[in-house]
């Protein structure tokens, strides 16, 4: 039993060693193989060990019942011929002979001897024995006087009974050859051999059979899923066996097929549809991208006409502020002249030279009005260009919110891959709205300009025209001076008048110069919204950028994803 566990752990580690280059069939056949052969070797093993047991048992104890009996019959015939130890030694021959020819009628061969004083003797019947008892084994049976026990002598292994006779004054020893009686237990052992051999040929036929009924089908499997990773996704062909598992398993891979052919059918579906919107997303994303390169453009200009009005509107400032202070000096000049209107008689040489320095003055204040007041047309037409670039922006604003709104349409479409795509469309809409919410503002300011610019231009206009009369008239007065001695009181009247206007047109520069003021900090505004409006279209413009490049990637995803679906056959 000790030789076959040690068989099957060798063919154990030889089979764990290879296990690696051995297929399906050939590893159970091993396996199998390797069980029954462990099985019946055991089971033949230890059935042999077990009949030489029985066998050694047996002999023992019936050499010790033979040992036992010539040590009765040595008593009884000691009893009988007590007075003649010949007699009785020849009767004890007698008797070892008959018991010798019993032993070998049971096909068993025998010798006897017997041990006095440490010095062994054969009987008669053994005087020609071929064995011959080593001194240690003579002490040894001496020193146990009796038992059976197993020696080799010369080679030959020999099973020895041994019994103490008071009789013959020693020990009487009963020598058996074990090949005498284990001939039986060898010819099982050989049965047992031949038992295993018939008995492994014929498993191993019912294995390879049961083995190849088993792989067979496994291995039509295994050609299908080749085709499958081949790309051939068609139904495997039929499947003949009776096992239920592979049955099962047959069933549960055409149902894997049917659903990976389902799957398939719906990626390629969904590629189509991904390949479909990348296109719209990229065509989509050009055309924003189109569009704020426009409105970059567009607010460019703006900032360009914000510069060009806040440049006009510094230069108005400072030129009313040259008229303010030319129109305080004719203020004073003013008060000069009626403070000294009773004296202009008397002065006409002075007063016509006064005469003609304020017709200069009035005709160099009236051509600084009239560059003031085409300024403020200016600022005016300015206003209306800006309120149509901020129309522009609006409409920019509106399609970019309905561009970011089909872009979340689009990305919801998408699901998973689309959440990035719906951020981006979220950030674009803000920044539309961010857009719009400016070109509100700038159009609520543009329109507070304008109100001011109207106003301060019809103030404009109507000093303009007083002036222009004004300085008709002081024409006509120099053209008519030597009627104006005549008509003093006249001119002094129309004198009192114009100190009148004049006054008028003090209370209303207070008006004009805070209108001016005004003017020139819209134009500042504007120029700091137009900056602002263009820094935010320009990371619009980049933004809209990445959402370009987006689509270009998405679009090569579709194309790969359908590369991928396409070496499939369904």
């Amino acid at each position: 039993m000790g030789n076959g566990l040690n068989g099957f752990i060798s063919i154990k580690k030889v089979m764990n060693k290879y296990s690696h280059r051995l297929n399906l069939g050939t590893r159970l056949f091993v396996l199998f193989f390797s069980l029954l052969l462990f099985t019946i070797a055991a089971l033949g093993s230890s059935s042999y060990i077990k009949t030489k047991e029985m066998a050694l048992e047996t002999i023992e104890n019936r050499l010790v019942r033979e040992a036992e009996l010539m040590g009765y019959i040595a008593e009884n015939l000691k009893f009988v011929y007590i007075s003649d130890e010949n007699y009785f030694m020849q009767q004890l021959e007698a008797s070892v002979r008959s018991q010798q020819k019993k032993l070998l009628s049971d096909g068993i061969s025998s010798d006897f001897f017997y041990i006095t004083e440490k010095e062994i003797a054969p009987f008669k019947v053994s005087k020609n024995s071929a064995a011959t008892f080593p001194e240690d084994i003579v002490n040894k049976i001496t020193k146990m006087k009796d038992g059976v026990i197993h020696e080799q002598m010369d080679g030959t292994e020999y099973t020895v009974a041994f019994q103490e006779m008071e009789e013959i004054s020693g020990i009487y020893v009963l020598l058996i050859p074990t090949k005498s009686y284990m001939g039986d237990v060898r010819a099982i052992g050989y049965f047992i051999m031949a038992a295993i051999a018939v008995s492994l040929i014929a498993a191993t036929v019912i294995i390879i059979l049961f083995v190849r009924k088993i792989t067979k089908p496994l291995n039509q499997l295994r050609n299908t899923m080749k085709e499958v990773r081949d790309g051939n996704l068609q139904n495997s062909s039929e499947i003949h066996t009776t096992i239920p598992e592979i049955t099962s398993l047959h069933k549960s891979y055409n149902s894997m097929i049917e659903q990976m052919r389902k799957i398939l059918g719906e990626l390629t579906e969904t590629t189509k549809e991904l390949k479909h919107t990348g296109n719209e997303l990229e065509d989509s994303s050009l055309s924003s991208l189109s569009s704020s390169q426009q409105l970059v453009s567009a607010i460019n200009l703006v900032k360009m006409g914000a510069e060009q009005t806040a440049a006009s509107s510094e230069n108005s400032v400072t030129s009313f502020k040259e008229m303010k202070h030319k129109l305080e000096e004719m203020f004073l000049n003013m008060d000069s002249v009626n403070s000294s209107s009773a004296a202009m008689n008397m002065s006409a040489k002075s007063g016509e030279s006064n005469m003609g320095k304020l017709i200069t003055a009035i005709q160099s204040f009236g051509a600084d009005f009239e560059k003031l007041t085409i300024t403020i047309r200016q600022v005016k037409d300015h206003s209306l260009s800006i309120n149509h670039l901020v129309g522009l922006v609006k409409g920019i604003a509106e399609q970019t919110k309905l561009l970011s709104l089909n872009a979340s349409i689009e990305a919801a479409r998408a699901g998973e891959a689309g959440k990035g795509f719906a951020v981006v469309a979220g950030e674009v809409r803000n920044l539309a709205e961010q857009s719009a919410s400016a070109a509100e503002e700038i159009t609520h300011a543009i329109r507070n300009m304008e109100s001011i610019t109207v106003n301060a231009s019809e103030e404009f206009n109507q000093i303009y025209i007083k002036i222009k009369e004004n300085l008709v008239m002081a024409s006509e007065s120099k053209h008519t001076f030597d009627e104006l001695m005549n008509e003093i009181s006249v001119v002094s009247g129309k004198l009192q008048s114009m100190q009148s206007e004049l006054e008028n047109l003090e209370q209303l520069l207070p008006h004009l110069e805070q209108g001016a003021d005004q003017f020139s900090s819209v134009s500042q505004e504007t120029l700091a919204s137009a900056e602002e409006m263009l820094a935010s279209s320009v990371i619009q413009s980049k933004q809209m950028e990445n959402t370009n490049e987006i689509g270009i990637k998405l679009n090569l995803l579709a194309n790969s994803l359908s590369e991928m679906t396409g070496q499939y056959k369904a």
